[in-house]
């Protein structure tokens, strides 16, 4: 008779986040887009640079680390999606 070991790791690999790919900080906050994965030269890991925009919907970008992050999906449930009127006050949808 044989005997086979299999080693489990201990934890799985996540996912490495990638351009285009939709996160959110893992500590929570907005969905944003990752516009740029890998190295920078100041330090060492894989590093994200992503975009979004804020509650005023400012456009802003800042870096994080792969760690910090989780990937999202790219679609939206219809229950997170805010309707807002245009500036003339119409209704979304309205003539």
């Amino acid at each position: 008779m044989l005997d086979t070991t299999i080693d489990v790791a201990e934890k799985p690999l996540a996912a490495m986040a990638g351009i285009g790919d939709v996160v959110t900080l893992k500590s929570g906050g907005p969905r944003m887009t990752v516009m740029y994965a890998g190295p920078v030269g100041f330090a060492s890991g894989h590093w994200l640079i992503c975009q979004w925009f804020d509650e005023h919907g400012e456009l802003r970008q800042d870096m994080f680390a792969q760690d910090m992050v989780q990937i999202e999906p790219r679609s939206i449930p219809a229950a997170f999606v805010k309707m807002r009127s245009p500036a003339g006050g119409r209704a979304v949808g309205g003539i």
